[in-house]
């Protein structure tokens, strides 16, 4: 073909050849240009199937005329032989570009929107690609974007040409939906784009697979691995655009390249990392006059035993407000912060009444040690009572009608939920009993129908199904259920009614983490759909008083902090002038206040050296600390090195360091994931440790020379908080795959797992001599034991010790009580049955304690608060 000439043009250079086409470079000797021409190969026109599809694919590309989508000037035929003759871009494709390797950031904003806007355009002409790829992307030399063959695209509503069980396309880049041969439409462009963003990120594909078969599996079910593992200059509004143009439904996806444009061009706006500053007027002087100027330091008050992740989630000290306003295009003015609360003890959960004058909270004075709820008037200096109880009452919710104020109270015997006048009074218990555990109720929160005549709470029939949310009338008792969350999650657990009544907000986690994101259906029956994609931890939201946005605290991109996003979805907005530490907000009604709870808090490792328990008292020190949080502290086999959980890089990672608590380097880099419970082998050369991959947690194994982890466990079950064998051949863990979560075992190496217990299991410690399983039982305060090959359960200590905080060590197991004053370290001689008290400590305490090989020394991890 080369040097021919067709028509008026004179072939000179093959550029390549696809499933649909081959390509060549010609000159147009009439219009004196060079030009593209796309002829349709022998092998596939033998039929006229395959010439209508031709014809198909020219007809709708020629309909295009946009800056980022290659032209196509004619259709022409020579000796039966169909060509499109087409613009001719002088460039590389993307995908030779990113050979060597990831784009810098605003080299990828600015490519993901020219794309986009390619796209925009096709779909605007009811034009599907369906074969987006970074080799169908050509960069010219001025970076402009020219989006290239559409050589399989699909007319909405034209007739189906293509078999439905071909999967034309590359299959890295399809979509689930087209990968199953479903009827697809713009929606399956904008997942592959997203696979182009990440590439593009990342220099890898984010699905991958040995052959066709891994690789369609891994596309529909598996989630890619964080791009923060490649780089740590992504926001979390470009992160949030790449989590929702990946989402395996298209539902849940954006329903437009329209839609998501508006987002991208906000992340460029801000591509400086900057975010806009909300828009609010000075407050009025009066108020600011009664109000003190400072925000004092942090008390401290009763502490609670917290699992990984919402470490600090209860420490929270002060309330502030600030005047606020929703998104604006008006001038950038600083919001102004009030101190509200300054009171001795612990301050949370805040509530405005419907005039936005009072807030109602909750507070644990200190040496009171209960929380009680209590009513604050702006601008006055003493709180008002509301309860005395000696339980636990938390999430107060003031009505919209403002008579009453709903809460949540937990007691040793049960959990429910009381209603009391918001000016005091007799208090009312409503019929319903919460069958919630203890650890899960700093999670839990209640909300108001806008009528005021329901109470919203979440609930479940038995702990092994989902929460769902639930509303009861407050004086017929009269229940409806609200959300139907798939069986296999945690379910739903935090609502706000919008202000209009007719929407609610809510919360959904999918797993026994902290991971979760906030979902908003149309009320009673609509469908519930996501309106973020961060899989973060979610702290409160709100819905602004026009009932067009709402704000929440959120973990996303590392520190809590407070954010905003519009009811019909986007990119969430950090609310910077609040600073880091901001969450559970509540937006007064009436009027532009928003309050919020201020804490900021770290987990630190201490030690204590145990060796010095005859001869003075312990006193504990710091061992290992950072501005964020550092716990789960585990000696090696040799006592010489420290592996540990840190959050010091951004995310969560396992970090080895000497016994002095020097000399640190990170083991992982799995730049996302919560993952934690590390555990050194007996020979000291690998780490176990778990991760939540997929929405559970599974166990993986890392050399501590680093590298690439290798994962154990992947069954669809939350396995977590593995533990080795005393000859190294097997690991022991917590799974709930069998319904109920028991210790199992699996081979070092992978393979079949084993279940231990019978009777419920939570985490497991092998004897020195290799005979005994020593173990915890979930929501259960005594460690038993069985024999490693299996027998009946006996009891080893029969008074309080936590589930996480004990630790079997030269024939001793170690534990943490909890007190009325904080807590006592403790430790049970297996030998003589003897307990002896080590230390008595007042902060609080993270979770997992060690005790050195030589039993001279006790790490664990204890709480610091600014």
């Amino acid at each position: 073909m080369i040097n021919k000439v067709i028509s008026h043009f004179k072939i000179l250079e093959k550029l390549g050849e696809g499933g649909m086409g081959v390509v060549y470079k010609a000159h147009d000797t009439k219009l004196n240009r060079t030009v593209a021409l796309k002829f349709l190969p022998a092998s596939l026109t033998a039929n006229e199937t395959d010439k209508a599809r031709f014809l198909q694919e020219a007809q709708a590309a020629a309909a295009l005329n946009h800056n980022n989508v290659c032209t196509i000037h004619e259709i022409r035929e020579h000796e039966d032989q169909q060509f499109i003759v087409m613009e001719y871009v002088e460039g590389m494709t993307l995908n030779e570009k990113i050979k060597s390797g990831p784009l810098e950031l605003k080299t990828v904003i600015d490519y993901a929107m020219q794309i986009g806007e390619g796209l925009k355009a096709a779909h605007a002409k009811g034009i599907v690609h369906r074969d987006i790829k970074s080799s169908n992307i050509m960069v010219t030399g001025s970076n402009q974007i020219k989006v290239m063959d559409f050589g399989l695209a699909k007319l909405r509503g034209s007739t189906k040409l293509t078999k439905t069980t071909s999967t034309i396309g590359t299959l890295a880049y399809m979509s689930p939906e087209h990968l199953q041969n479903k009827d697809i439409d713009a929606r399956t462009d904008i997942f592959s784009f997203g696979v182009v963003l990440y590439e593009m990120l990342t220099g890898e594909l984010p699905f991958k697979g040995d052959y066709d078969s891994a690789l369609m599996y891994s596309i529909v079910n598996v989630n890619p691995e964080p791009v923060s593992k490649f780089r740590s200059d992504v926001s979390s509004e470009l992160m949030h655009i790449m989590n929702r143009v990946l989402e395996k439904d298209p539902e849940d996806r954006y329903l437009s390249v329209k839609d998501m444009l508006v987002d991208l061009k906000r992340v460029k706006r801000d591509s400086d990392r900057v975010v806009k500053r909300v828009v609010s007027p000075v407050p009025d002087e009066e108020v600011i006059e009664q109000l003190s100027p400072e925000i004092p330091a942090l008390k401290r008050s009763r502490r609670w035993l917290l699992p990984t992740g919402i470490v600090s989630t209860l420490i929270l000290i002060v309330l502030a407000i600030v005047l606020f306003k929703p998104f604006s295009k008006e001038p950038n003015l600083p919001m102004k912060v009030i101190p509200f609360t300054s009171l001795p003890g612990l301050e949370w959960e805040p509530t405005f009444s419907p005039d936005g004058t009072q807030i109602a909270f909750c507070w644990s004075r200190e040496g009171n040690y209960n929380n009680d709820i209590y009513v604050k008037t702006i601008g006055l200096t003493e709180p008002q009572r509301r309860t005395n109880n000696a339980g636990m009452d938390f999430s107060p919710r003031w009505s919209p009608d403002g008579r009453h104020i709903a809460f949540i109270r937990q007691s040793e015997d049960e959990t429910g939920i009381c209603i009391i006048p918001a000016i005091g009074g007799a208090e009312r218990k409503l019929p319903v009993r919460l069958k919630w555990t203890q650890g899960s109720s700093p999670w839990i929160q209640i909300s108001w129908s806008q009528n005021s005549k329901s109470v919203i709470f979440p609930n479940r029939a038995t702990s092994e199904e989902p929460f769902i949310l639930v509303s009861i009338n407050v004086e017929t008792f009269e229940k409806d259920t609200l959300t139907y969350p798939p069986d296999d999650i945690v379910g739903d657990i935090v609502s706000a009614v919008s202000p209009d009544g007719k929407r609610m907000a809510f919360v959904r986690t999918a797993t026994n983490n902290p991971s979760r994101d906030i979902y908003i259906k149309v009320l009673p029956n609509g469908v519930s759909k996501p309106l973020t994609h961060d899989n973060a931890q979610i702290f409160g939201l709100t819905w602004t008083q026009d009932g067009k946005e709402i704000v929440f605290g959120s973990n996303s991109g590392g520190n809590r902090n407070l954010w905003r996003i519009s009811a019909k979805g986007g990119v969430p907005e950090l609310l910077s002038d609040i600073g880091q530490g901001g969450i559970y907000p509540t937006i007064a009604p009436q009027g532009q206040y928003l309050a919020y709870e201020y804490g900021i808090t770290d987990m630190n490792i201490y030690q204590i050296q145990i060796s010095k328990l005859k001869t003075q008292t312990v006193t504990p020190s710091l061992l290992i600390s950072s501005t964020h949080l550092d716990q789960s502290g585990v000696f090696s086999p040799s006592g010489e090195d420290i592996a540990f959980q840190s959050r010091r890089s951004g995310n969560f990672e396992i970090w080895i360091c000497d016994k002095n608590g020097k000399n640190w380097r990170q083991l992982t880099s799995l730049g996302g994931p919560i993952h934690g419970s590390p555990f050194w082998s007996p020979s000291g050369k690998e780490i176990v440790f778990d991760c939540v991959v997929d929405g559970n947690k599974d166990i993986f194994v890392v050399n501590i020379e680093g590298g690439k982890a290798r994962r154990i466990t992947t069954e669809v079950s939350d396995d977590a908080i593995p533990r080795w064998s005393r000859d190294g051949k097997w690991i022991y863990f917590r799974s709930d795959r069998s319904g109920k979560r028991q210790i199992w075992k699996i081979p070092r190496a992978g393979g079949k797992a084993v279940q231990v217990t019978q009777n419920g299991g939570f985490a497991a410690f092998e004897s020195s001599d290799g005979k005994w399983l020593y173990y915890s039982k979930p929501e259960e305060d005594r460690i038993w034991k069985m024999p490693v090959q299996g027998g009946e359960d006996i009891v080893v200590i029969d008074h309080s010790v936590h589930h996480r905080n004990w630790v079997l060590k030269c024939d001793a197991i170690y534990y943490i009580n909890d007190t009325d004053f904080g807590f006592n370290m403790e430790f049970f001689d297996l030998t003589t049955g003897e307990v002896t008290k080590i230390a008595e400590i007042r902060e609080q305490i993270g979770i997992y304690l060690d005790v050195s090989p030589d039993g001279s020394r006790i790490i664990y991890s204890q709480q610091d608060s600014d």
